[in-house]
């Protein structure tokens, strides 16, 4: 909502001040009101439909523990998405390390034996084990998801020029290693 207004005419502030005194109804009132739009927010930014009632419920329990650290001159919505999206990534970031991506093998049957050359001295995996974590992220969303740039901007909150800037010197630094 852009008025930052509930259905008890409370604001968010009110019922964060609320929720800080132990007050369980204000909790409850926000969550009504926020459920809704985390929900859009995380299917905006295009998280797999099975990880959204989790990721839900885990942004509001980092919302309830660190709800002394907000910034009651912030807007609380702001404040929540941005909990939402940072554990998104979190979560994305501990994906990409513990799985194996499993891409060699298909591009090895797509490839002339030339590329097949090429592609069999180093894996992908070995590829990406020379990347940041950003860099892990933007190249696992932007190649292996296809998302826009613009998308990519909404879940990290970085300008599509510097994404799309990062991206390209990725994609030489990586050309350059095999």
């Amino acid at each position: 909502m852009s008025s930052d207004k509930n259905s008890s005419n409370l604001s968010d502030l009110e019922l964060v001040q609320a929720i800080k005194k132990g007050d369980s109804k204000a909790l409850d009132e926000l969550l009504e009101l926020y459920i809704p739009q985390l929900n859009a927010f995380f299917h905006y930014i295009h998280v797999p439909e099975d990880s959204v009632e989790d990721l839900i419920q885990e942004t509001f329990e980092r919302m309830i523990t660190k709800i002394d650290s907000f910034d009651e001159n912030k807007r609380f919505s702001t404040w929540l998405m941005t909990i939402g999206r940072n554990l998104y990534i979190d979560q994305y970031r501990r994906k990409i390390k513990s799985e194996e991506i499993v891409f060699e093998e298909e591009q090895n049957n797509s490839l002339n034996d030339p590329e097949k050359e090429v592609v069999g001295k180093i894996s992908v995996e070995e590829l990406l084990k020379n990347l940041s974590d950003k860099e892990k992220f933007l190249i696992e969303m932007r190649v292996f998801k296809q998302m826009p740039f613009a998308d990519i901007s909404v879940v990290t909150g970085e300008t599509e020029t510097s994404l799309r800037s990062r991206f390209f010197r990725t994609l030489s630094h990586l050309r350059s290693i095999v």
